[in-house]
């Protein structure tokens, strides 16, 4: 769709630019189709409503293009970080002196087995028999504690609320709190893009959902009963 739309053109008319932001694009757009709508045209209606057209088409495909790549056609893509390879530098001793061998280590004194224990060796006798008493029983002398209960308590999920969608019937005033406002109003019927809803005393009675630009339904036209 990109490939086969005018965008610089679309720019052109409607004096933006690809890096403006979206609100300022639609607002361009509507005030451009408001100037172009036949009813404020004496003459050459025939070729301002096939611009119109055409117009809008070039519309619904940017948006779409926005939609899928979150910029306008044309615009600058956000910059990717730059990776910065750190340099490690390697650094060579060769002519560094070779220093000498260690001694050899003096053999390990080995204590006479018929020589009475140390006083040491019979503080540690007995902290090692105190830390496994303790860690048979950690409290002996302690009085007879109650378990400690865990109460873990449920909570029901909230239930989600659907979106609304068009309907038969639906009010004006409904149909704006679901789609905006119109495009374009003609009569009885309001065009969002190649995409409208029709209305009799005020209410819904048809409705067309363009690919190029989707409506709030589950269906591209209504199902009647």
């Amino acid at each position: 769709m990109a490939n086969e739309t005018d965008f610089l053109e679309l720019y052109r008319e409607l004096g933006v630019s690809p890096e403006c932001c979206l609100n300022e694009f639609k607002q361009a757009y509507r005030r451009h189709v408001a100037r172009l709508h036949p009813d404020r045209q004496v003459q050459g209606q025939a070729r301002i409503g096939e611009r119109l057209q055409q117009l809008t088409v070039q519309y619904s495909a940017a948006m779409e293009f926005q939609r899928r790549h979150g910029r306008l056609p044309g615009a600058q893509a956000p910059g990717r970080p730059t990776v910065v390879a750190a340099a490690v530098a390697i650094e060579t001793f060769d002519d560094m002196p070779v220093r000498s061998p260690l001694p050899p280590l003096a053999p390990a004194h080995v204590p006479n087995r018929h020589a009475p224990p140390s006083k040491a060796a019979v503080l540690l006798a007995l902290a090692i028999v105190a830390a496994v008493f303790w860690c048979t029983d950690p409290m002996p002398f302690a009085p007879e504690h109650k378990s400690t209960q865990y109460i873990v308590q449920s909570f029901d999920t909230p239930s989600v609320t659907a979106a609304p969608v068009l309907s038969l019937g639906m009010t004006q005033e409904a149909v704006r709190a679901i789609e905006g406002e119109p495009i374009l109003v003609r009569d009885d019927r309001w065009e969002y893009g190649p995409s409208w809803i029709r209305f009799e005393n005020g209410e819904v009675v048809d409705w067309y959902s363009s690919p190029l630009r989707t409506l709030k339904t589950e269906t591209g036209r209504p199902e009647r009963q």
